[in-house]
């Protein structure tokens, strides 16, 4: 069976991201997974935007947290490129 091309299930990049992260969020990048720490005062929402200009889903960061955000440079859409600041639903 041949599936047609379609969009990702991610979003575009510009889709319900509100700029980049603050500065004082940083990125981690591995193999297998991206991980954020919110080194910030207050909490933040991000999201993993990939070379390929998809993006992940919404996290929301508390003030010292750092978790999982999105897949490693194995996954299907390359390296990370930036976290971008967003509205979790």
């Amino acid at each position: 069976m041949i599936l047609p091309l379609g969009p990702s299930a991610s979003a575009a990049a510009g889709d319900g991201t509100s700029g980049p992260a603050p500065a004082c969020v940083a990125m981690y990048e591995s193999w297998r997974y991206t991980d954020a720490a919110n080194n910030c005062a207050d909490t933040v929402g991000v999201m993993v935007v990939y070379q390929d200009g998809a993006t992940g889903l919404c996290s929301t960061l508390p003030p010292g947290a750092s978790r999982t955000v999105g897949e490693g440079y194995l996954g299907r859409h390359g390296h990370p490129d930036h976290l971008a600041a967003c509205e979790p639903s």
